[in-house]
């Protein structure tokens, strides 16, 4: 066998050997849900077994329900950008250096939670399909408040904003116990972001820690607050009874007080304002006296002017006559 048949037959060997191995090689992706945070960087782990280069291979990973599908669209050794969908633009690689050991796992930076869902990764020429699922999650710490405090029982609020996926709340006592408490409020906003808050009653115990547990089985997370809240002593209990019956007493003593000082007061201030009413009225009653008197003073004088008028008209006409008389008797005698 000459050389050149030799190198040609063990060309051929390898090459049927890499075929053979193709043939038998499969793609495997991660059969357990990929958990991440939003905001998080997350790998989907892909990869051929027994592995083999996928240097030279087209590898396509898709989303279903997107349009366009192709989240990553590698070929040539390089990235497709005109194939890729918008929302994953400059937020996807593949492991190039990898490829060559059979690795074509992806990665998805600052994940968000329309991220969340079934993606496949695709090997065209190898006819190889797989599928991984990926949960986007986000948490948050409940808040606690004590809403209710009386001498009997106790009633605790919990809340907690931006979650997903929806979670449960639970109320466990200081030593761990499960309480019943009422149902959960849940409100989707338009975040997709759930809040949740949910009541619970309880009774005064020697135990005054009480726990709000929120929590999301699907993502692993789970978030809890203690709250303290006082328990009061028998002594405090009675010195509240005793103090509290004084309290009301005095108080009532004190707002009859005050009533009573009111209706006082009142009552001067009616009696000040009818006295006063009857002091206009004899004033006025005065005036009017005085202004009587004056206007019969002055007929009075006015009467009197009048006669005296008329007399010295009488005295005046009885003169005038008289000369009149003497004037004639003159004329006759002449």
């Amino acid at each position: 066998m000459l050389p050149s048949d030799r190198l040609s037959f063990i060309i051929l060997l390898i090459v049927t050997f890499e075929v053979c191995v193709a043939e038998q090689s499969e793609l495997i992706c991660s059969h357990q849900p990929i958990v991440a945070m939003a905001g998080d960087d997350v790998i989907l782990p892909c990869y051929l077994d027994p592995p083999i280069s996928a240097s030279s291979e087209t590898v396509v990973w898709t989303k279903p329900g997107l349009d366009p599908k192709y989240i990553h669209f590698h070929r040539d050794g390089r990235l497709i950008y005109d194939n890729q969908n918008p929302s994953y633009n400059f937020r996807t690689r593949l492991f190039v250096d990898e490829l060559q050991n059979g690795n074509v796992s992806m990665k998805i930076f600052n994940a968000k939670i329309s991220d969340a869902g079934k993606y496949f990764c695709i090997l065209e020429s190898m006819l190889e399909e797989a599928s991984i699922q990926l949960t986007v999650g986000v948490i948050s710490t409940p808040i606690t408040e004590v809403i209710l405090h009386n001498f009997k029982d106790i009633v605790l609020r919990c809340e907690s904003k931006g979650w997903y996926p929806e979670p449960e709340v639970v109320w466990l006592d200081g030593e761990g116990n499960l309480l019943s408490a009422g149902p959960t409020e849940t409100v989707r906003g338009p975040d997709d972001l759930y809040t949740v808050s949910s009541r619970v009653t309880v009774e005064k115990r020697h135990s005054n820690i009480f726990i709000c547990r929120v929590q999301q089985k699907d993502i692993n997370q789970t978030r809890e607050t203690h709250i303290y809240v006082p328990v009061q002593s028998s002594s405090d209990r009675i010195r509240i009874i005793i103090i509290l019956p004084v309290c009301i007493i005095v108080l009532f003593i004190i707002t009859t007080l005050i009533i009573c000082t009111k209706r006082n007061q009142k009552n001067e201030t009616e009696q000040e304002e009818e006295e006063g009413q009857q002091q206009d009225v004899k004033t006025t009653e005065f005036l009017t006296q005085i202004n009587t008197e004056d206007e019969r003073q002055k007929t009075l004088e006015n009467t009197e002017r009048c006669s005296v008028q008329r007399r010295r008209l009488k005295r005046s006409s009885s003169d005038g006559e008289l000369g009149a008389r003497r004037e004639l008797e003159l004329r006759k005698s002449l």
